[in-house]
């Protein structure tokens, strides 16, 4: 394309100034390859059958796929031991707000246990199981003012993981 260029314009200069044109004439138009034909629709979705018939072969391995770019990065889950939710407690009209949500590793873990301690003298109790960030607390209130305690902690299973949250208090009632 560069030389084809550079006689292009040299053919033009001659034109335009005068001088004596190149015995082979003028410059010939580059013949390009044929186009490429257009991508069908779906080429995704044919993609994907295809890594997966590669990947179900019983010669597959990850060197092949990594060769083939078909693994992706390995995917590291969090220390489940240090998980530790973040809480918040807002008072809204005649109810709580619970603010919470999953730090980042909703992929990892499966629900939110909370329990509020309502100065009642039980200590904490089971308030709830949460799998969507934020809840709302609908106990009435008492009529003589009371501070309600809350803590969260996450869980994988039937099993608890990572730290209680730390306790978040409000004054209600009254």
């Amino acid at each position: 394309m560069r030389n084809g260029s550079q006689q292009w314009t040299a053919w033009k200069d001659l034109v335009r100034r005068g001088g004596n044109p190149p015995p082979t004439g003028a410059p010939v138009p580059p013949v390009f390859p044929a186009a490429v034909p257009p991508v069908a629709p779906g080429v995704e979705i044919r993609f994907r059958a295809l890594v997966k018939q590669i990947k179900a072969n019983p010669d597959y391995n990850a060197a092949i796929g990594a060769a083939l770019g078909i693994e992706g990065a390995q995917q590291v889950g969090p220390d489940l031991s240090t998980v530790q939710p973040d809480i918040s407690a807002t008072i809204n009209g005649t109810q709580v707000d619970i603010g919470w949500n999953w730090g980042g590793y909703a992929d990892y873990l499966d629900i939110c246990e909370m329990q509020v301690d309502r100065g009642d003298g039980k200590g904490f109790v089971t308030l709830a199981f949460d799998t969507t960030p934020g809840y709302t607390d609908t106990q009435p209130f008492p009529s003589t003012p009371v501070k309600w305690t809350y803590q969260a902690i996450y869980r994988v299973g039937d099993s608890r993981v990572g730290q209680w949250s730390k306790l978040v208090s409000v004054t209600v009632g009254g």
